[in-house]
């Protein structure tokens, strides 16, 4: 995805569980950062990649944090103790670096109730900056296989996080199932969500090996190549 495709400042990335946002906003922080196989760019530009899911701490982005690093991805998380609690405590490592304007910040955050509330900590902040939040569908997976259930998983968000969704994200997959044409008639449910809701799709996520096969030009939307850093129980 080329650079002019990403937005500057504050980068929330939501989603219901199995929409498989964690692994589209590692993805995103690392193109940031300067793609795959390429040199990082300066630390003035590098991102900050911050953990703020607290639903589904197993897929935690903090668990591939060293990695990241190395690849110019800066990362922030709540300390160990605060995966027990409710919201992460308000750290001055999360609010300084949404408070900051040098680099872009990216966050991931649980896409329920629960997850948005630790969002809605930093709501005021958040406000007083240029941001923009992603809502990650994948439609063949609960919560977000329907309009109607779609609407009031972005209501949901909204009235927790004090915040509002910019746009969608498509991210149709079955994981290992995945197929070509799995991908384009999940894109195209997804389109027609977001024409209903009123919505634009920034961007369309793709686990790299179908790029090749879709073609560069298959969608209307730019499209994320996506490299799996979390490997399911199941798998």
């Amino acid at each position: 995805m080329k650079d002019e495709a990403f937005c500057p400042g504050i980068l929330i990335f939501a989603g219901r569980f199995g929409s498989g946002k964690t692994e589209v906003a590692i993805n995103y922080a690392l193109a940031l950062a300067g793609g795959r196989g390429q040199s990082p760019r300066s630390s003035i530009q590098c991102p900050i990649l911050i953990d703020l899911d607290i639903v589904t701490p197993y897929f935690r982005s903090r668990e591939t944090a060293e990695a990241l690093e190395k690849r110019g991805v800066q990362v922030i998380a709540p300390s160990a103790v605060s995966r027990y609690l409710d919201t992460p405590a308000i750290t001055p490592q999360i609010l300084g670096a949404i408070q900051q304007f040098g680099r872009p910040v990216v966050l991931d955050v649980g896409g329920d109730m629960q997850g948005a509330r630790a969002l809605g900590q930093f709501s005021p902040a958040i406000r007083q900056q240029d941001y923009v939040m992603y809502f990650v569908v994948n439609p063949y997976r609960p919560f977000t296989d329907t309009l109607e259930g779609l609407a009031r998983s972005i209501a949901e968000i909204e009235a927790s996080s004090r915040l509002q969704v910019s746009c969608l994200v498509s991210n149709p997959n079955l994981i290992v199932e995945t197929t070509v044409d799995l991908i384009v008639a999940g894109h195209s449910r997804i389109e027609g969500f977001a024409k209903e809701l009123g919505l634009a799709i920034a961007f369309v996520c793709v686990e790299r090996r179908w790029v090749a096969a879709l073609g560069s030009n298959h969608f209307a939307q730019p499209v994320l190549a996506l490299d799996r850093h979390f490997v399911m129980s199941w798998e």
